[in-house]
C-alpha cells in the first residue's frame, strides 16, 4: 500500500492521533493547500498544458493512445471508467499494479490507513482476477481487442509490502499471467518475476514493466535491491538495443518521488526506500541513450506528474537531461474517496521539506487514469499527457516534446528534483 506502514496500530484511534499530530504540526502548511488540490506548485518545468501552447494542435496528426491505472478492487463499487476508456479509442491498457486486492481482510471496513492485511492465496487471487474479467465495461475492453499489459504491485502479488519471501510468488505469477492471457509458450511462464517488455505502433514505442516485487530485498538496509541482479541484466539488455522512439518504463510504485516516512515511521514505498539501487536506475537509463524514456508508476492513491533533471558526473560539458514520471493510481479508491480530513492528512505529508521536490502538475486525489497521446508523426514528435478525474474534470494536460526527453548517454549520472534544479 502506498502511505502506511503495515505492523502500525490502526483504527479510528491512531487516526485521530496522527490527524491531531499533522494539524498542530502542519497548521501553517495547509494554509499553502486547496482543499481539492495544491494551490500553488514551485516548478521549473517547461511542460505546459497544450491548451496554452501556441501551434500546439495535437488533433492534426494521429496518435497512439495509452490508457494507464492502478488499485482497483472488485469489492469497491462501480468500475466508472471503463466505458470512457473504451470511447477514446484506446491502442492500450496498462496496469501499473494492484489491479486486484487478494490481502484485504474485512475489506467493507477499510480505509487507505487502516485495515486488516494477510497472505492472499493463490487461488483467492484467481478468484478476484476471475471477478475482474466479468465487469462489464472490463470484459467489453477484452471483447475490443485491445492489447492489455501490465505489472503487479503488492496487493496482486499476495500481500501488503511484500517482498522476495512471500511463499507464494510462483503460484502468484501463473495466476497473474493468466490474468493478462500471456500464452502458454511465453518466455514469461519460465522467468522469475513478471517483468517483461511489448512493442507498439510498428516498434516505435517500446513498454517496459519492471518487477519491484519478487526479488526484492526486505525494508531496512540502505543497500537493498528491488530487482535482482537477473532482472538488472535484463533491463540494461533491453535499454541497449531499443531502436523505439519513445521508451516507456512502468513499475508498481513511485521512482522518483522521494517521500519515504513521516516522523521517521516510514510511510511510504517508493525506490527511495534503497537510495543506491535508485541511484543505478536512473544511471542505467540515462547511460543507455536510450530515446526519449519515460517513467509510469501507481500505487499511492492520487495522480501527479514528477520530472527530475540529471546531469553526468564528472562531465560539466554533457547537457542537462530530463526524466518524467506520470503516476496514475487509485481507480476504484484514492485520497479523495477518504473524506476532508483524511485529504489533508496526504496534503500535510506532503508539505515535509523535500517532499515537493519532484512536483510538476497538481495532485489528483479524485479516482483516477492516465492517457498518453504519442504522435510520432509531427514535426516535433510529443507526448500529450493527460489525467481523467472520476469526477468528469480533466485535472492534468502536460504536452512534452520528446527531443526535450531525449539526450547523450554514457557515463554515470545523478538526479534532482526539478524545483532544486
Amino acid at each position: 500500500m502506498g502511505f502506511w506502514p503495515s505492523g502500525e496500530p490502526k483504527g479510528p484511534q491512531h487516526l485521530l492521533l496522527v490527524a491531531l499530530r499533522l494539524w498542530k504540526r502542519k497548521l501553517k502548511n495547509f494554509m499553502t493547500w486547496s482543499i481539492g488540490g495544491l494551490s500553488a506548485l514551485p516548478s521549473a518545468t517547461i511542460s505546459l498544458s497544450c491548451a496554452m501552447m501556441a501551434g500546439c494542435t495535437p488533433q492534426n496528426h494521429p496518435a497512439t493512445k495509452i490508457f494507464l491505472g492502478s488499485c482497483s478492487s472488485v469489492r469497491l463499487g462501480d468500475q466508472w471508467h471503463w466505458d470512457e476508456v473504451r470511447s477514446k479509442g484506446p491502442d492500450a491498457w496498462v496496469w501499473l499494479g494492484d489491479t486486484v486486492y487478494g490481502d484485504a481482510q474485512n475489506f467493507a471496513g477499510m480505509s487507505l490507513l487502516g485495515g486488516s492485511w494477510k497472505q492472499a492465496s493463490p487461488q483467492f487471487l484467481r478468484k478476484l482476477y476471475a471477478i475482474q474479467k466479468k465487469q462489464p465495461g472490463y470484459a467489453k475492453l477484452l471483447e475490443s481487442g485491445v492489447p492489455i499489459y501490465g505489472v503487479w504491485d503488492d496487493h496482486d502479488y499476495g500481500q501488503d509490502n511484500s517482498d522476495r519471501n512471500y511463499p507464494h510468488k510462483v503460484e502468484s505469477q501463473k495466476a497473474f499471467l493468466d490474468f493478462l492471457d500471456v500464452t502458454n509458450n511465453s518466455p514469461l511462464r519460465t522467468r522469475e518475476g513478471v517483468y517483461s517488455t511489448h512493442t507498439l505502433d510498428n516498434g516505435r514505442i517500446r513498454l517496459i514493466f519492471l518487477d519491484v516485487r519478487y526479488h526484492r530485498t526486505p525494508y531496512g538496509d540502505p543497500e537493498g535491491d528491488f530487482l535482482g541482479e537477473q532482472q538488472w541484466e535484463w533491463f540494461s539488455k533491453v535499454l541497449n538495443t531499443s531502436t523505439a522512439q519513445v521508451n516507456i518504463i512502468a513499475g508498481g510504485i513511485q521512482f522518483l518521488a522521494p517521500r519515504t516516512s513521516f516522523l521517521t515511521i516510514p510511510v511510504a514505498e517508493s525506490w527511495s526506500r534503497f537510495p543506491e539501487a535508485r541511484r543505478r536506475l536512473l544511471s542505467v537509463i540515462l547511460a543507455s541513450g536510450v530515446r526519449s524514456p519515460v517513467l509510469l508508476s501507481g500505487d499511492v492513491h492520487f495522480a501527479e506528474i514528477s520530472e527530475a533533471v540529471c546531469h553526468q558526473i564528472g562531465n560539466a560539458k554533457a547537457p542537462k537531461r530530463r526524466l518524467i514520471e506520470v503516476t496514475s493510481s487509485g481507480l476504484t479508491h484514492s485520497w479523495g474517496t477518504e473524506g476532508w480530513l483524511v485529504e489533508q492528512m496526504l496534503f500535510g505529508f506532503l508539505s515535509i521539506p523535500g517532499y515537493q521536490d519532484y512536483t510538476a502538475s497538481k495532485i489528483v486525489t479524485a479516482k483516477n487514469y492516465g492517457e498518453l497521446q504519442i504522435r510520432l508523426d509531427e514535426p516535433e514528435a510529443s507526448m500529450l499527457v493527460l489525467i481523467h478525474g472520476d469526477d468528469g474534470k480533466l485535472h492534468v494536460d502536460n504536452n512534452y516534446y520528446l527531443n526535450d526527453l531525449s539526450g547523450e548517454g554514457g557515463g554515470h549520472w545523478e538526479c534532482v528534483g526539478v524545483n532544486r534544479d
